[in-house]
């Protein structure tokens, strides 16, 4: 009997800066069956801190986007890459990216199934009324050229066939993958901690993601100095809001138990060190911080905010869960993990557990049928 012809999947992300996007497609590049895909990736920009984690053996195109091909030009050639890659199927991730996706495709007269990937809700945040009726305006018209759509929790893909329009189960929800194994040889490492890691007073207080508004960091500042909550709270990641978290902490007479620690190569480490973690986000997708302080044993608190947190975590069970933007919830729920011992004990012990659900191998497979199911093989 013939072997099938591997399928020749291509993988499209705005740049490879370090988020959830772009570390899941990195798992799919390490991960998907060589004997069955053949994969390439296309960066509208080559640039951000994952770029040396990108596969030796993964071709990899740069449209130029804010290099060589300023303005417009870098769709032309988006197009023409996508042309001559020859795909079987085109799988793209974030919004913007997947506008360019859609409508390069269209210019290169490609037959090619088009998959595209939400990544982020919808709904919680507040960019403005004229943003917000953007996106869903957009969301609307977007989908309709993609041969199949997924996202990254089950909430996200209700709101997604919403605001396009689509029947109810028509979006398809594959969760994150997470590199559980990989991780924890990260968390082991030794001499992976911060070189001032040793003046930071126990206990640890924990908060990963980009410095935005998104991540509630300033609610996390705020919870933190009004409970009075001891030790050192640690935000891991850099972003545009720095210098506004930084003068946050000052006026809430702080600013010397707050560290940033910037962008981390192995944040696991520290991550694996925490006291408590915690998500303060006001809206997600699917949060891979989180799972990844779970997989680590960490006792953690995480807000509902839209999507994610409440299909991952299990209040009292495997987590604890607090309202978006409530400072006192938060701060309350921060100081009953650093002062109920076994609680905290349980709480990371179940955690480990539950994040087992997301382990990468697991995932890689469920996007590998989608693959091909969406090509017909």
């Amino acid at each position: 009997m013939t072997r099938p012809e591997p399928i020749r999947v291509l993988f499209l992300l705005p740049a490879m800066a370090g988020g959830g996007a772009e570390r899941v497609v990195l798992q799919l590049l390490r991960r998907l069956d060589a004997t069955s895909f053949v994969r390439s990736l296309v960066l509208l920009d080559r640039s951000g801190e994952l770029l040396s984690e990108i596969p030796a053996d993964v071709p990899v195109s740069d449209c130029g986007r804010r290099g060589t091909h300023r303005g417009w030009a870098w769709m032309n050639v988006l197009a023409r890459t996508m042309a001559a890659s020859r795909p079987d199927v085109i799988v793209s991730f974030l919004w913007g990216t997947n506008l360019a996706a859609v409508a390069a495709r269209r210019r290169a007269g490609l037959p090619t199934p088009l998959i595209l990937c939400e990544r982020l809700s919808l709904e919680g945040t507040r960019e403005g009324a004229i943003r917000t009726l953007a996106r869903r305006v957009g969301t609307f018209a977007l989908h309709r050229f993609a041969d199949r759509v997924t996202a990254n929790s089950e909430a996200l893909a209700r709101q997604v066939e919403r605001a396009a329009g689509l029947d109810r189960d028509s979006v398809l929800a594959i969760p994150n993958p997470v590199d559980l194994a990989g991780l924890r040889a990260l968390a082991a490492e030794a001499g992976a901690l911060p070189a001032d890691a040793a003046s930071w007073p126990r206990p640890w207080i924990v908060g990963m993601g980009r410095l935005h508004r998104q991540k509630g960091f300033d609610v996390l500042i705020h919870a933190f100095a009004a409970s009075g909550a001891p030790g050192t709270l640690l935000l891991i990641g850099d972003g545009p809001e720095r210098a506004a978290l930084h003068a946050t902490a000052e006026r809430a007479g702080v600013a010397r138990r707050v560290a940033f620690t910037g962008f981390l190569p192995n944040p696991h480490a520290l991550i694996s060190r925490a006291d408590v973690f915690v998500l303060s986000s006001r809206y997600e997708g699917f949060p891979n911080a989180l799972v990844e302080a779970m997989a680590l044993g960490r006792p953690c608190v995480a807000t509902r905010c839209p999507t994610g947190p409440e299909e991952i975590m299990e209040d009292e069970r495997t987590g604890l869960l607090v309202p978006v933007d409530d400072e006192e919830a938060l701060g309350r729920a921060i100081l009953r993990v650093l002062r109920e011992p076994d609680l905290a004990g349980r709480l990371g012990a179940e955690a480990a557990e539950r994040a087992a659900a997301y382990d990468a191998p697991t995932i890689v497979r469920r996007f590998e049928s989608l693959f091909r199911q969406t090509v017909g093989r």
